[in-house]
């Protein structure tokens, strides 16, 4: 008997935790959840459950099963902005394929999950503006000033940095997720640099 009631204050303890201790623990669990169950298989009380709190702490945060898998991806999604770019065209664009591997790794492929089920059109398109938005769209972005500073040094071809160009390297990242799974191997995208975008934009390809 003294046992169990050394346990019951250790275990409702938990569930005193309160604002962002608490959130955080909502976001990681959400985080868990898309591991082990995927998007289609998350719900509200799965979540709550591994979060060790109740469903009503969840629905003040946020309204619906969107909502709270949108927060948790835009707390792990990585920063693209914060990588320290070296001028270095074919390790920058490197680096920035990478980043845009990163963040379906740390998803574990929440998107394209999306993407291939039957889940409701408007969850794909709330997970593809968040990833979207904080990761893919700035890469791309960063992969033509890349480019745009390789012409200007003279070391690519004129037209190395259009937007077309730009898109090969994420066109094949989210080819190989779709059709592959979401680990997508280093060997990979060194061979997306090395034997793709690097001969498509060398200047001495155009003359």
């Amino acid at each position: 008997m003294t046992v169990v009631n050394r346990q019951a204050p250790a275990r409702s303890s938990g569930t005193r935790r309160r604002g962002k201790v608490l959130e955080q623990a909502i976001l990681d669990a959400t985080i868990e959840q898309l591991r082990t169950v995927g998007y289609v298989g998350l719900s509200m009380e799965g979540v709550a459950a591994v979060a060790g709190t109740g469903k009503a702490a969840l629905y003040r945060r946020w309204s619906n099963r969107e909502e709270l898998v949108g927060a948790a991806l835009s707390s792990v999604l990585p920063d693209p902005t914060a990588i320290p770019l070296s001028g270095d065209t074919s390790a920058d664009l490197l680096a920035l394929l990478r980043c845009m591997r990163d963040a379906i790794a740390v998803t574990h492929g929440t998107v394209f999950q999306v993407v291939r089920s039957e889940a409701a059109e408007a969850a794909g398109g709330m997970m593809h503006v968040v990833v979207g938005q904080r990761v893919m769209d700035p890469c791309h972005e960063l992969i033509r000033d890349v480019l745009r500073a390789g012409v200007e040094a003279g070391r690519l071809r004129p037209d190395a940095d259009s937007r077309m160009i730009a898109t090969v390297g994420p066109a094949m990242i989210v080819h190989y997720v779709v059709h592959t799974g979401p680990t997508v191997p280093d060997d990979y995208l060194v061979s997306i640099v090395d034997e793709v975008l690097r001969p498509l934009t060398s200047a001495r390809a155009n003359g």
